[in-house]
């Protein structure tokens, strides 16, 4: 390259750096720019693998995308897997953009709260309503930002009992606005008075069972001789229900000696008869899950965890805290 070239290049390199330098001076503001955050599609939960067969979620899912299904209410006992089929579901919904602008996700839980599921179902919407105290302007409010959005999928997990959409500031779901409303709840009169198309979750089938319990267990404690027919026992006592299948097999799992095997089975036994009574059978479960714990300090630390509400994220940091604070109160006693 010449001397005449590179400086002719050179020239329009100064041209240039003047016209960038005159646009990053537009670019200048003198005061600051506030953006909304972009309020989310909704948010993928965490779900493990399904428990149940594939038929009753395809049920509940071709019931969501029907269009002249507007709400839904799946119920059953506690424990027996509802809000981990709606959770798949939830997940699915989040790719069924053309049906929906949004899905949100609240859990209620059994203290109904109107002020409290207002604020949960507001912050999906990044809608601040803290600083309105009446739950009739709240409500209004609510109505206002869920009817601009649309079509949107509201999924409500441990519901107890029913309530007027209204009263929270919930549209009622239409063929028009293209909304839909989903429930979980254990009673059967709540779908109803909601108005919903029910779905009863029943407990798990045998096979089922089984392949949940080998999920859990490992699946060579049916191939271990000195195993088997204590393993055999162990699910029988499960009583069909995830959630009783999930606690004793982890206690289970933990085992080395085939006589922890039978010292812990003859303590199920024990504890949980076989009885019609699903509800009494899971509360026997539960208590005989406390008395494994053997350790006094790690009972105290479940019956404080129970103290919080459903769903509520314990932070570790708190949790310890207080149990420190509940023991310098036993001690000053």
């Amino acid at each position: 390259m010449n001397y005449f070239s590179r400086a002719h290049i050179g020239k329009l390199a100064f041209k240039m750096r003047g016209e960038v330098e005159k646009h990053l001076e537009m670019g200048v503001f003198t005061e600051s720019l506030v953006v909304d955050p972009p309020v989310s599609h909704g948010e993928i939960l965490p779900t493990p693998p399904t428990l149940r067969g594939e038929t009753i979620k395809e049920e509940i899912w071709a019931c969501v995308l029907n269009d002249d299904v507007r709400k839904i209410g799946v119920y059953g006992m506690g424990g027996i897997g509802k809000s981990t089929v709606m959770k798949h579901i939830n997940n699915s919904l989040l790719n069924e953009t053309q049906k929906f602008e949004s899905v949100i996700w609240v859990t209620v839980s059994k203290a109904f709260d109107v002020i409290k599921l207002q604020h949960d179902i507001a912050s999906k919407l990044n809608l601040d309503l803290s600083k309105f105290e009446d739950i009739t302007t709240r409500a209004s409010k609510l109505y206002a930002a869920l009817k601009d959005k649309k079509r949107h999928g509201l999924i409500l997990d441990d519901l107890w009992e029913a309530f007027p959409l209204e009263d929270i500031g919930l549209p009622e779901p239409t063929h028009e606005n293209g909304c839909k409303l989903v429930l979980t709840t254990r009673l059967l009169d709540v779908c109803r008075r909601m108005g919903c198309k029910d779905f009863k979750m029943e407990l798990l089938s045998n096979e089922e069972e089984r392949k949940l319990f080998l999920d859990k267990m490992g699946r060579d404690v049916f191939d271990t001789p000195k195993l088997k027919a204590m393993a055999e026992e162990v699910l029988e006592r499960c009583a069909q229900l995830p959630l009783a299948i999930v606690t004793i097999a982890a206690i289970f799992k933990c085992f080395i000696h085939d006589f922890e095997w039978r010292d812990a089975l003859e303590d199920l036994k024990t504890s949980v008869k076989a009885s019609n009574n699903i509800e009494a059978e899971v509360f026997k479960i539960l208590e005989f899950i406390y008395e494994r714990l053997k350790d006094g300090e790690l009972q105290q630390c479940l019956l404080h965890c129970a103290l919080y509400p459903e769903d509520f994220k314990i932070e570790k940091r708190e949790l310890i805290e207080h149990l420190i604070d509940e023991e310098n109160y036993r001690k000053k006693e």
